[in-house]
């Protein structure tokens, strides 16, 4: 749930980054938010540890400070079954299952693992955007885990959870908005191109019906 509720508020990253790459011209078609959300899903189900390894590798990138709060996770969901009080990050977390950890990690592995094959096809064509991208799922990915600490902190602690995760989010809207600066500047590009070819093609406009009806002439006198 917690990750669900974060992916829904944040998931305009996967969909600006993927509407911006198939707006380039050859681009390799990319899967679109749902498609990545169900990739994400299948993960936590199936749960394939080659997947933990790409996951640490891509929060390493973008958000080294949570490996460790992700290896919590998982020693949490393994320890739990046995013990009656579960520790994250240090805290107590009284009421958490074992398999509510588990869940809560893989749904972690998944999200990573899928953010970072999308960074990595998208740094093939822009490494700038998938540098913006990246910055913007290590935010999120921050979000998420201060997201679980309000949910077991106490009513003390929760208005200086809630000002953190407004200072990851005011961080992500202005990576967006650059972003979208520059999506702005390649849809300008791409009109000032095709302005630039149509008064080209207005400027030759004789010549260019010239050369089709000799085309069609040719054509049709040549020997059968």
């Amino acid at each position: 749930m917690v990750a669900r509720s974060v992916a829904f508020a944040l998931g305009f990253t996967v969909a600006i980054a993927v509407r911006a790459s198939t707006q380039e011209p050859n681009a390799q078609e990319m899967p679109n938010p749902q498609a990545m959300q169900m990739q994400a899903q299948r993960i936590m189900q199936e749960r394939p540890r080659e997947a933990e390894a790409a996951a640490r590798a891509f929060l390493m990138l973008v958000a080294p400070s949570l490996v460790a709060t992700l290896d919590s996770l998982k020693t949490g969901s393994i320890s739990g079954e046995n013990q009656p009080l579960i520790v994250v990050d240090g805290v107590p977390q009284p009421g958490l299952s074992g398999r509510w950890l588990g869940d809560q990690y893989w749904a972690e592995v998944g999200q990573l693992t899928v953010q970072f094959g999308m960074v990595q096809n998208l740094n093939r064509r822009d490494s700038v955007r998938a540098q913006l991208v990246g910055k913007m799922f290590g935010l999120e990915a921050n979000a998420r885990a201060q997201q679980r600490a309000y949910r077991s902190a106490s009513e003390s602690n929760r208005a200086a959870i809630r000002k953190q995760i407004e200072a990851l989010i005011t961080q992500h809207f202005d990576l967006e908005d650059q972003l979208r600066t520059r999506e702005v500047a390649d849809i300008e590009r791409r009109l000032a191109d095709v302005r630039a070819e149509t008064q080209r093609r207005r400027d030759k406009r004789a010549e260019f019906i010239k050369f089709a009806v000799d085309d069609i002439i040719r054509d049709a006198i040549r020997p059968r």
